[in-house]
């Protein structure tokens, strides 16, 4: 297992949160641990198993956690992981045109170059309900399994579903019809396009 980028190249210039930071990013990119395991794990790591008093100020937004996975994986990525991430958003982008009438958006590591062999295709579609979607799915005898998922808009709950693509694991998320916020990170039909002909994302 490689040593953290920061540790490596910033030891003792820098705080335990970037330290925490980097060794987490270390486990969500080679292990595939959740952004909230990595940083527990990793302070415990850092702090000689302190665990337990963790404070809210010692560990790193998901947006930082976010930026040390991209800058580890442009560094530690190698050509099997870059191979396999280019074809899950080749199978994305397939299954974004059999959804184009939900006006599908492609969200979370494969939209912001954050993706592992760990990672799922994870799709937001309009819909007013999961069942829209499982019933186009089921009558191409496609299995789905029905969820509810973390409110990528908010607060809550909302309907998902669960499949199989290719051999690729998929999560949908329903999204209310209209446009997204624009901190939220995803691409369109459109947009992954053009990325995969210019090269794909890092």
């Amino acid at each position: 297992m490689h040593e953290p980028l920061y540790g490596r190249h910033n030891r003792g210039m820098s705080s335990l949160r970037h330290e925490i930071a980097c060794s987490a990013a270390q486990l969500i990119a080679e292990e595939g641990f959740d952004y909230q395991s990595a940083k527990r794990k990793a302070y415990e790591r850092l702090t000689g198993g302190l665990g337990g008093r963790i404070a809210a100020s010692d560990l790193p937004s998901n947006q930082e956690i976010e930026e040390a996975v991209r800058e580890h994986l442009a560094i530690y990525a190698d050509d099997e992981q870059r191979a396999h991430c280019e074809a899950m958003r080749k199978a994305a982008l397939q299954l974004m045109h059999r959804l184009r009438a939900f006006q599908p958006v492609l969200m979370g590591a494969l939209a912001n170059g954050t993706a592992t062999v760990f990672s799922a295709i994870h799709l937001g579609c309009r819909a007013e309900s999961a069942k829209e979607l499982a019933i186009d799915f089921l009558n191409d005898g496609i299995t789905v399994e029905a969820t509810e998922l973390a409110n990528p808009l908010g607060q809550g709950v909302v309907e998902g579903l669960v499949l199989q693509w290719q051999g690729q694991p998929v999560v949908i998320t329903t999204l209310p019809r209209g446009g997204l916020p624009k901190r939220m990170a995803s691409l369109n039909l459109h947009e992954l396009t053009q990325q995969l002909q210019d090269g794909g994302l890092a």
